[in-house]
């Protein structure tokens, strides 16, 4: 196909985009409607060109037919005087045909067309101009494969995109999950602001460009839908459609580092636990006792976790990211939480908590630009200034940074940088490091556990493999991957089920699957649990002592439900049925 360069639009061009009537094509129907103007129509050759029209049927030009001239009556006259003075008068002239309107150029078609007939009619959807149909990239003007690759060079900065992409064919819009398959690109059901919405449905398929996200709708901006040739912008469930995550501009605000609870033991056999329910509000629970409610009801993000800690004389400390994108953390005064704000967050960030290896409290947290910073609680009970980590505005904003302790009491933080790249640091005097493996998620939050006196560090990277990395003094070994295909939008959960360490994690399908934490180990779970099918959801762990340890998952009605794992006698049960897991939520 032909390569035409951009070109700015002609007086004609201009005028049509002010005075398009918008044709809707449903069900193979043509109907017209009242124009609306797209200010986000930025395609450079909008209404240009000219389709192949069906032959109209000539206008039959009306016959002229001549009025008579009444002639009046006057009083006292004679016949014979109005023959005479008829002879003299001269004759009335003849009917004139009225002149033919102005032609009228259909924007759709690119045709002019008398406006007392019916407008021109497509005879194909493809626009011609200069005598090519192609553009640049190798697609049909004005066809939803050529606005795409356009948004995909202007706003996805894929400069090289094109029809022969990656040594692929890509040609219809129904050929481009293939292709991106093919490629290695990550096709699912997850929309992200960026990424190309496809289908199958038609006779040749259909590409848009995901340019919002809600509550399980996307909004698309296409061409060649509703309007033929021209722009369109749709709001529809999110299922009708599959996602092509080529280059995103940015993860899904939906998609953020939750749990459905989070735990910490308390070294009695049980586990505080919080977690921020769908409304914002979060509750912590202190084992065998109800849940409490701390900070402002309803203020905190639903699609992230909070973090919870306890110090050495046994009092939880919480961080929370509150809706407005500010860490509220705090712990116990009187009978309630005195929470204050000690740092900035995305509100689709978690904070990370820990104790320092004095026993101090210890905030991490991604603020909304990507920039990375610690604060401690001092002696003098306030505080510190904040520590900047690394390069300001370069770090995931989808996940969440990880601290923890090592078997040797040794603070780490872990985090994931915008590019997918991970980085450890030892906080008390080491420097930022740079972890050797494939690129991490930007989606996904690493889990740091310790057994046995190991550190480890379990991650699913971009391409959905699940690793683990072993510290070894100082030193983070390679990363061993671990069977599965696993989703990069949940976070894995790991800790120790009847003396052995397991991780719980979901797959790409949103199943929620259970095997061993360790490369070469055998586990004796049942490798599949019953969820709901969401594979942004992440799973949690808690233990009971007085019931075992549980996997906790969403279910269907997206509230909390537990499975038992083990029991306190290590006497391993496969999958049960939902059981409350003896904790609240």
């Amino acid at each position: 196909m032909g390569n035409l360069g951009k070109r700015p639009a002609t007086w004609p061009q201009r005028t049509i985009a002010r005075t398009l009537a918008s044709v809707c094509v449903a069900g193979g129907l043509l109907s017209l409607a009242a124009p609306a103007a797209h200010a986000e129509d930025d395609y450079p050759w909008a209404w240009q060109g000219q389709c192949p029209a069906v032959p109209q049927a000539p206008i039959e030009e009306p016959t002229p037919t001549p009025t008579p001239t009444p002639e009046p009556a006057e009083p006292g006259g004679q016949a014979g005087d109005k023959a005479g003075d008829k002879a003299g008068e001269k004759p009335e002239p003849a009917a004139e045909t009225p002149p033919p309107p102005e032609p009228v150029l259909d924007p759709v078609s690119g045709h002019l067309y008398d406006p007392r007939g019916p407008k021109p009619t497509c005879a194909k959807w493809v626009w011609s101009i200069n005598g090519s149909i192609g553009d640049p990239w190798g697609f049909v003007w004005r066809n939803c494969t050529s606005f795409v690759a356009w948004r995909m060079q202007e706003r996805n900065r894929m400069a090289g995109f094109s029809n022969s992409f990656g040594g692929q064919h890509w040609g219809n819009a129904e050929h481009w999950d293939d292709a991106a398959r093919a490629l290695g690109y990550r096709v699912d059901s997850v929309p992200a602001i960026g990424a190309v919405a496809q289908t199958d449905a038609g006779r040749v398929g259909h590409v848009a460009w995901v340019t919002a996200i809600g509550a399980g709708t996307v909004t698309i901006e296409e061409y060649n839908h509703s309007l033929p040739g021209g722009y369109g912008t749709r709001t529809v469930p999110v299922g009708d459609f599959r996602y092509l995550h080529l280059d995103d501009v940015a993860p899904s605000p939906l998609v953020g580092s939750d749990r459905p609870v989070v735990s910490v033991p308390d070294g009695l056999g049980e586990s505080w636990t919080a977690r921020v329910d769908d409304a914002g509000t979060l509750r912590v629970a202190h084992p065998g006792r109800r849940a409490r409610i701390v900070g402002p009801r309803g203020g905190f993000s639903p699609v992230v976790a909070a973090a919870l800690t306890l110090d050495r004389r046994g009092r939880p400390w919480v961080a929370a990211t509150t809706r407005d994108g500010r860490v509220l953390a705090g712990t116990v005064r009187g009978t309630g939480f005195a929470l204050r704000t000690v740092a900035a967050a995305a509100p689709t960030s978690s904070p990370a908590l820990t104790l320092s290896r004095t026993g101090r409290p210890v905030v991490a947290a991604v603020s909304p630009s990507g920039t990375l910073v610690t604060r401690r609680f001092t002696e003098q009970r306030r505080w510190s200034r904040p520590d900047r980590v690394g390069r300001p505005a370069s770090w995931a904003t989808h996940t969440a940074p990880v601290l923890g302790a090592d078997g040797s009491g040794r603070t780490w933080l872990v985090a994931v940088t915008a590019n997918g790249a991970t980085y450890a640091r030892w906080l008390e005097r080491g420097r930022l490091v740079r972890l050797a493996g494939p690129t991490a998620s930007t989606t996904s939050t690493p889990a740091l556990t310790v057994s046995g006196g190991t550190a480890r560090l379990h991650q699913v990277g971009a391409d959905g493999r699940l690793t683990v990395r072993t510290l070894r003094g100082r030193r983070w070994g390679r990363a061993a991957a671990l069977d599965g295909d696993w989703s990069p939008y949940s976070s894995p959960a790991v800790g120790e089920v009847a003396g052995r360490l397991v991780v719980a994690a979901v797959d790409r399908r949103g199943t929620l699957r259970l095997r061993t934490a360790v490369e070469g180990r055998r586990s004796r779970l049942a490798p599949r649990l019953r969820t709901a099918g969401d594979p942004t959801r992440s799973p949690g762990l808690v233990t009971r002592r007085n019931g075992g340890v549980f996997v906790v998952s969403l279910g269907a009605r997206r509230a909390p439900q537990a499975r038992l794992l083990t029991r306190p006698a290590a006497a391993v049960s496969g999958d049960t049925s939902p059981t409350r897991g003896g904790f609240t939520p």
